[in-house]
């Protein structure tokens, strides 16, 4: 803490113990307790308290006072708690009464604090903070403060529910040891009077536990259920089995039960249990019980037990089986798909579902549970060896067809599902298995009737603009496996490309945009390939999209220059010049006249793309400077930078190509001074220089990192100091600022600044005017007077180290304060 800050805190406590002015905002008020969090991780709470006593005249002040504010009163619990984090802290604030008074409540001056959610959210977070040492823990246990803790955990704020059960779980797991170790022959007599404290406190938590799993009311049941999940996540083994004996009773009942919402926290207590050695202990039945939830609840909770079965590491092959079905089962069920099962308890209520796939909401619901488990399952890359992936994309395309109504004859039951026809839900979740099915390979069996099903959607016009998104990404997968082809590139020219054509010309500017987008990707993922090449540039594909640049949103715009720059990267065709000229002379005009900034990013990342691979784009190199000046001067920062990103490119591919005489030499001089002077003609020094100085901090601390490795390697080139290489600084608007540190480097080159030892921007201007000064000043002597890595390590810090620190953030609070106590109005 330094002694700005030291020097202010008095002033601060004062403010926030005054009642009469308005507290301040919760904010503030963590960050300045984020602050003493980290002082205390310093130092003890009793030094801080010894080096500050405005602290703990502070928390007397809170403690005494008849009206006070529950933001104020809740902070002040959370800083006790923290101050009292350390033995030495927690020793001074008990001595001094501190800790009866705040932390219970029975002793509060104002009555109906505790009805506060923030002061009771308060209260356990600087119990959280102090139950970090074996006396905070006595002093816990001997003043019956579980009590009012247990109470918490069916509190009607979510989040103090989940602070009570962490604390209840910190509790559990630092008692434990002592409480195992109560019967030990080398107990000291006066630490088995305090462990017996802690015995009754952990076998309270436990007993309330029980009683709560035990309960009828699912509010008291769902904390139960979250405190065990924790409990077994976090604690160790001896305290897991000892609770489990506790909780497997009604464990058993709650497994069975119907008719409420308890399956996800249940799973999520069995999931917890399996990754303990609870599930290889036949007496602690955590398969048993992982069964009988499978198939005791209703459908939807059905499939959801099987996903979190499935994702288990460690399973039982026949336990594997049973959750595959039921997951399948809904797919299977509604396209007719005939499957054998391994278990006949899967059947037993086919019936039933039948029945819930009749009704839409059901349907619906359960349909996309199955499909997203699915999905989950194969993207998380877990096993489906019981069943046959051919199975399961046949069962997706056959649900496929029936959303769209494609149904295929064979499925008498179809007529009952006419609610499956056009929903958005199923289609986007069936896509989206569709492609995820492509990491296996049985799925090249499927290759025809996906491609088909995918370009059925594509031509529906009754296709979503979210569907025809997933159909895209389908696609894109399926592309990614099969084999080059005749009847694939038929079916790209004939089939894809036409409606593609059509989704750019869309009424819908998302349908628009997703299209370019997957032109551009699938343009990338068959790079090379001469055949997609010669469909996409013979078919009208480029004609088109020149038409997408002239889109009315930008995002299509900036979609539209991505596809073409990606057209014209993949060619393994001789590409006219006057192609390649009207595409650079588009990009051009998009930087120099559009008025949103994302197609003209787009632009720069496709020179940048272009710049990149070994091809030379002729028209692109004699507009390089252009490029440079339009995107240098842009008011968008994100412009600036992938400008200089093109500038980093340039600079690799001039700089770092320069031919060698021998291996492991130096490059020749000659070429480097011919590189550097391209870089100079081009524009791209002056970029530098620019950019340097601009307001955006990241504009600023890119072209620094590049100034750098230019300077690093006129280091490496000993045979070219740079001194040939002049900039005439005067003409450049950052010429002033380099100017003005090159005198204050060099005053004894000039009278008149001589005698001074900071030198003003007014000199400048007489140093302009001198004669005898230059005018040119060399490249290295540049660098030299540049301090790079100093300002490389200023730009790095940000602004966060001045708006967030300790010392602007009390000043904000006195400032807040300061006018809150002028704007006290007599209202009478």
């Amino acid at each position: 803490m330094d002694s700005e800050c030291l020097s202010l805190l008095p002033s601060v406590c004062e403010v926030l113990a005054d009642s009469k002015l308005l507290p301040p905002d919760d904010t503030s008020l963590e960050k300045l307790l984020d602050w003493f969090k980290d002082l205390t991780s310093q130092d003890d709470g009793q030094s801080l308290l010894q080096h500050q006593p405005c602290l703990l005249q502070f928390l007397y002040s809170v403690m005494e006072s008849e009206v006070v504010d529950p933001i104020i009163f809740s902070f002040s619990l959370k800083l006790a708690g923290l101050l009292a984090a350390e033995e030495s802290g927690f020793c001074l604030l008990q001595e001094k009464g501190v800790l009866v008074s705040m932390f219970v409540p029975d002793g509060w001056h104002v009555l109906g604090l505790w009805k506060n959610a923030s002061v009771r959210c308060g209260w356990l977070q600087g119990l959280w903070n102090m139950l970090q040492h074996p006396p905070a823990m006595d002093f816990f246990c001997r003043n019956g403060i579980i009590t009012l803790v247990l109470n918490l955990q069916n509190d009607e704020s979510l989040f103090i529910t989940s602070l009570t059960n962490q604390i209840l779980a910190h509790i559990l797991n630092c008692s434990m040891p002592r409480v195992l170790g109560n019967d030990t022959d080398s107990t000291a007599e006066g630490q088995a009077l305090v462990s017996s404290d802690w015995v009754s406190v952990t076998t309270e938590i436990m007993s309330h536990m029980s009683r709560s799993l035990a309960s009828e009311d699912q509010a008291v049941i769902l904390p139960g259920l979250r405190l065990l999940a924790i409990v077994l996540t976090q604690c160790g083994d001896p305290l897991k089995r000892l609770l489990w004996k506790h909780v497997l009773e009604p464990l058993e009942v709650l497994a069975i039960r119907k008719g409420d919402s308890l399956t996800p926290p249940m799973m999520a207590v069995l999931q917890a249990a399996a990754r303990t050695p609870l599930y290889i202990q036949p007496e602690c039945r955590v398969e048993a019980l992982m069964n009988v939830m499978l198939y005791s609840r209703n459908t939807n909770e059905s499939v959801l037990c099987a996903a979190s079965i499935l994702l288990l590491e460690k399973c039982s092959e026949v336990l594997k089986s049973r959750a595959t079905d039921v997951i399948l089962l809904p797919v299977l069920c509604i396209t007719g798909t005939q499957q054998h099962f391994h278990e006949s308890d899967v059947l037993s209520g086919h019936d039933l579902l039948l029945d819930l796939l009749a009704q839409r909401a059901s349907c619906i619901s359960l349909l996309t549970q199955s499909l997203s488990s699915i999905a989950e399952l194969i993207c998380k890359k877990k096993s489906l060896d019981s069943v046959s992936i051919r199975l399961i994309g046949s069962a997706v395309i056959s649900l496929l067809r029936i959303c769209i109504g494609h149904y295929p004859s064979t499925i008498l039951q179809v007529g009952n599902f006419p609610h499956l026809i056009g929903c958005c839900k199923i289609q986007r979740c069936g896509l989206d298995v569709l492609g995820s099915l492509t990491v296996y390979e049985e799925s090249m069996d499927l290759i025809q009737e996906a491609f088909a099903i995918i370009l059925q959607y594509m031509q529906s016009p009754d296709s979503h603009a979210t569907v025809l998104k997933k159909a895209h990404q389908a696609a894109l997968k399926w592309f990614s496996i099969c084999s080059p082809s005749t009847d694939l590139w038929r079916f790209v020219s004939n089939d894809l490309f036409s409606v593609l054509k059509k989704h750019v010309c869309d009424g819908r500017w998302e349908v628009r945009d997703s299209t370019l987008e997957f032109i551009a990707q699938l343009t990338s993922a068959l790079k090379g390939n001469s055949e997609y090449t010669e469909a996409l540039h013979t078919n009208g594909m480029i004609s088109v999209l020149f038409t997408a640049l002239s889109d009315v949103e930008a995002y299509v715009q900036a979609s539209a220059v991505a596809a073409l720059g990606e057209a014209l990267t993949t060619t393994n065709l001789p590409l006219c010049t006057s192609l390649q000229e009207e595409i650079v002379s588009h990009l051009l005009t998009v930087l120099a006249q559009d008025a949103e900034s994302f197609p003209r990013r787009a632009a720069l990342k496709v020179f940048t793309s272009w710049l990149k691979i070994p091809q030379t784009f002729a028209a692109l190199d004699q507009s390089l400077s252009s490029v440079f000046s339009l995107g240098g001067n842009d008011c968008d920062w994100e412009v600036k930078i992938h400008t200089l990103e093109l500038a980093d490119v340039l600079m690799e591919k001039s700089l770092s190509h320069c031919p060698y005489a021998v291996q492991g030499y130096e490059p020749s001089e000659r070429c480097t001074e011919q590189a550097l002077n391209k870089l100079m003609d081009l524009g791209t020094l002056g970029l530098l220089f620019k950019c340097l100085f601009d307001c955006d901090r990241p504009v600023s601390q890119k072209a620094c990192a590049l100034l750098l490795k230019l300077r690093a390697f006129m280091k490496q080139t000993s045979g070219t100091d740079g001194n040939d290489l002049a900039l005439e600084i005067c003409r450049y608007n950052w010429g002033e600022e380099i100017l003005h540190r090159y005198c204050s480097k060099r005053p004894e080159q000039s009278d008149c600044v001589s005698n001074d030892d900071e030198v003003s921007y007014e000199q400048i201007d007489i140093v302009k005017c001198d004669p005898c000064w230059p005018k040119e000043i060399s490249l290295c002597k540049i660098l030299d007077v540049l301090d790079l890595d100093e300002m490389q390590h200023t730009l790095s810090l940000s602004s966060d180290h001045v708006i967030n620190s300790p010392r602007s953030l009390m000043e904000d609070i006195l400032f807040v304060a300061h006018q809150s106590e002028d704007n006290v109005v007599d209202c009478y």
